[in-house]
């Protein structure tokens, strides 16, 4: 296969995992307290894979200086770069939470400031104290400069839908900034233990199930200005979002509160290219159009995509102008970048 030709704009990944180093001492005995395990999730043969895989990539994911060969190689310029789902850290306290998130975002804003042009941070906030997550998005938006955030698909089982969130979603809206949603494990570990399933079939229902609950509880409705990337292709739904809007014009229940189709605000989203065939990024291009897909490769790890260009190179259909959209054109427009 032949990688995508690209164009006069830099190659951005959307999609990428960074440990904090100092918020990782921070958390340390916190975690060890509240039975929070890193690698906790799945079978045996699961959690040995992924110690392996761990301690293979454990410079990458400290290290910036160390990825740029890896960059390079792929065709990737900019990495957009994120904490690693499991230093969210969702589950402490909301004084600590606070305190954790402000460590990583002005650690990552000083690390990437390091590497001009080849990196760009994306912050963390906690969102298990509205209030201190309002005051972290606007301090790392206004302060550091950061022009977006990740997040997982829920807190600690509470949908990010939830009421309480409104001033949040109100927040990144007003900001303009970009939320990249990511997920953090699975809420349904114990039929997920085998085969990597928490990983392959989890990350994808946690994503279609946050995406849900965005469109049916009225975040979409009621913020039509925020700009939001599901990684992992967006989960399921884009790829069976016929169902919803069947229930919508069927179900008084389904339709409640959700003025429009319900694909009507699926396609607000942004999806990365994270679905590893050419047919299936043709499908999300040609429904939800080139101008809401990016590239994305979730580096470093062993599920990500290491040649992301190939990928876009190989899908049938695409011109020019969608190629260099997707390599790069919408994440930099989404990120506010020259």
């Amino acid at each position: 296969m032949t990688r995508a030709r690209r164009g006069d704009g830099p190659v951005i990944d959307i999609h990428c995992h960074r440990e904090c180093g100092p918020a990782a001492d921070l958390m340390k005995d916190a975690a060890t307290a509240a039975g929070k395990v890193a690698l906790g999730h799945g079978n045996a043969t699961t959690r040995a894979v992924n110690e392996r895989q761990l301690a293979a990539i454990r410079p990458k994911m400290d290290l910036l200086d160390v990825r740029i060969a890896d960059m390079d190689r792929m065709g990737v310029d900019v990495q957009a770069v994120a904490v690693a789902v499991y230093q969210y850290s969702y589950w402490a306290e909301a004084e600590l939470g606070a305190k954790v998130a402000r460590l990583v975002n002005e650690e990552l804003v000083e690390a990437t400031a390091k590497h001009t042009g080849r990196f760009l941070p994306l912050g963390t906030v906690p969102l298990q104290d509205t209030e201190a997550a309002v005051a972290e998005l606007r301090y790392l938006a206004t302060e550091l400069g950061m022009r977006g955030i990740e997040i997982g698909t829920h807190v600690e089982g509470e949908e990010i839908s939830a009421a309480r969130l409104e001033p949040f979603w109100a927040e990144a809206e007003r900001l303009g900034s970009v939320v990249v949603i990511h997920t953090q494990g699975s809420t349904h570990p114990q039929r997920l233990q085998d085969h990597n399933f928490v990983n392959i079939i989890g990350h994808a229902f946690e994503a279609t199930l946050a995406t849900a609950h965005l469109i049916f509880d009225g975040v979409m409705e009621r913020h039509p200005g925020l700009k939001i990337v599901v990684v992992h292709g967006g989960g399921y739904l884009p790829a069976y979002a016929g169902r919803i809007d069947h229930g919508w014009r069927a179900r008084a229940d389904v339709a409640e509160g959700v003025p429009a189709l319900p694909t009507d605000y699926l396609r607000r989203f942004y999806f990365d290219t994270m679905v590893f065939a050419p047919d299936q990024l043709a499908y999300l291009v040609e429904r939800y159009g080139a101008e809401h897909v990016l590239l994305g490769t979730d580096y470093p790890y062993d599920m990500g995509d290491d040649d992301p260009l190939t990928l876009i190179g190989a899908t049938p259909g695409l011109d020019q102008r969608q190629i260099d959209l997707i390599a790069g054109g919408n994440a930099a427009r989404l990120l506010g970048l020259a």
